[in-house]
Formats: structure tokens, sequence, C-alpha cells
């Protein structure tokens, strides 16, 4: 199953095992050193990668600073985690849903629209049920919160397709 890191700068970073991993295989991509995983990892008496406190605390820092958690389980649909739902955290959501249901992303496409997307937000302690559609059809957004400009390109894109929605886009494009 799919599994990704999304970094605040909008960079996907795919997830061969587990999240944990790539993180203490490429520390310096997410602005830790090998030596502060290990001291994390020491203050709990853990081995270094074992799936403890240590990675919790770990993830859940990474989260707090802006990156995107992401793992498709079987059967049950996607995973995120998230620090905050800010807008740029949307967009971000928004432009995975987009390359993941139409191009694919590390080899992996989610064809099922309806698929669920269970997004726990941290910070807030809250949890926001949705699917690959919502967030296709932009339901992550409030009121009159703005897409980012190349956001609004691809809408443009839509309205000259005569598409109501992205998904609508996506199918035809199939």
């Amino acid at each position: 199953m799919a599994a990704y890191w999304i970094s605040p700068k909008n960079e996907v970073i795919n997830v061969p095992t587990v999240h944990i991993d790539t993180v203490i295989t490429n520390p310096e991509t997410f602005g830790l050193t090998k030596e502060g995983i290990q001291k994390i990892y020491d203050s709990y008496g853990e081995p270094l990668g074992s799936e403890g406190k240590a990675r919790e605390e770990i993830i859940l820092d990474l989260v707090r600073k802006g990156w995107i958690r992401i793992r498709q389980y079987r059967n049950q649909g996607w995973s995120v985690n998230v620090g905050k739902l800010s807008k740029k955290v949307k967009d971000n959501l928004f432009d995975w849903a987009t390359k993941i249901t139409s191009v694919g992303l590390f080899g992996s496409k989610e064809r099922d629209l309806y698929n669920p997307v269970n997004i726990l937000i941290v910070l807030d302690n809250d949890m926001k049920k949705t699917t690959m559609k919502g967030i296709l059809s932009s339901v992550l957004y409030e009121g009159l919160e703005k897409f980012e400009i190349i956001n609004e390109l691809k809408l443009m894109v839509l309205k000259e397709n005569k598409m109501k929605n992205w998904v609508d886009f996506l199918r035809e494009s199939m």
C-alpha cells in the first residue's frame, strides 16, 4: 500500500516501508540529524527505528511543523496526519489528490474516487472524514477561502472543458 510524506514546501516523498524509516534514512530532508533522532530513541530506551514512543514523538513533531503524513490501508482508505488544517495544508492535499488520482505517484494510482480519506488534525485533536472526490471537489475549503493561483488555473481548465468539478475532468481524462 502507498505511503508518503508531503513537506511544508509541497514536495512529495515516497515511503517505501514505514514513515519513521524514511526519516531515519534521510534526516536532513526533515531538518533533523541522526544523532538527534538517536537521542530521542535513547530517552525512551527504545531501539532505533522501533515503532514506540520515540517514533510517535518524532512523527508528531514533524506534523506539528507542517509535514503531512499519508498512508493507504487496504480496505480502509487513506489516513492523513496534519498539524493544522491550514489553507496551505489544504492546497497541498488538493495537489496530492489531483496527482494520485490522475497520473499517480511513485507507481501508485488511486482509481476509487469514493475511497475514504480520514484526516487527523493533531493540534485541534479533530478528525475530518471525506473522500478523494471530496478533496478534489474542494470540500476542505471553507467559505470565502481562496485556492492558490495554481488551483485557480486548474479551475479555469475545468471551465474551458465545460466541467463542473475536477472529478468530472479526471473521469473524462481516464
